[in-house]
């Protein structure tokens, strides 16, 4: 498809007919992440009744930042709503649809120009984080690392008995024999054992 013949599509959607549909086919296969193509594509299809309409559709509206305006778009009359419009309400129109933009001296100044623009629902606002006292830091690192009632499980303390340290397995299987008191018979042995290997 010709340049000019999609900008003529896309400032007068009542040109699109089943000739059409093949172009922009074809144009959103070489080009699938040209959005405006995607979107006169589907309008296209639902003027000209296209079974495809519903398939296209779903695979769309899923990068559609504002789904009423494409609800609206698609059901709206020709004459009413042109594609650009759409473009512009929604805060999406590429850079590079603007017909009467020049190429810029420099590359500054489409920087600048991209920088400037208003992004709508797409722009991300700023978080703005506190700042933490270094003690504040230090106190919540310290609490990361301590061991708590809750974390002590069996497994835990078999691995500290594996390991060879033979303090905090011996703690653990304490604080686990409080915590499952039909299970101290076994909780005593194991402590009892450690006990005999700490003699040593």
């Amino acid at each position: 498809m010709q340049k000019g013949k999609f900008y003529e599509l896309l400032s007068n959607p009542a040109l699109l007919s089943g000739e059409s549909v093949a172009e922009l086919k074809d144009l959103v296969m070489k080009f699938p992440f040209f959005q405006a193509a995607w979107i006169l594509y589907l309008k296209n299809l639902y003027v000209a009744g296209d079974k495809n309409f519903e398939l296209v559709l779903n695979k769309v509206a899923a990068g559609i930042p504002d789904r009423k305006r494409l609800y609206s778009f698609l059901h709206s009359e020709a004459e009413n709503l042109s594609a650009e419009s759409y473009f512009e309400q929604t805060g999406i129109k590429p850079h590079h649809l603007e017909r009467n933009s020049e190429k810029s001296d420099s590359d500054g100044e489409l920087i600048d120009k991209f920088l400037s623009a208003e992004h709508g629902s797409m722009r991300m606002e700023k978080q703005i984080k506190e700042n933490c006292s270094l003690e504040h830091e230090n106190e919540i690192a310290e609490k990361s690392v301590a061991e708590t009632d809750e974390l002590i499980t069996e497994t835990l303390a078999m691995i500290y008995f594996e390991q060879k340290k033979y303090d905090k397995a011996l703690e653990a299987f304490k604080k686990l024999s409080l915590k499952y008191p039909e299970k101290s018979v076994y909780f005593a042995n194991r402590i009892e054992e450690i006990e005999k290997l700490k003699g040593i």
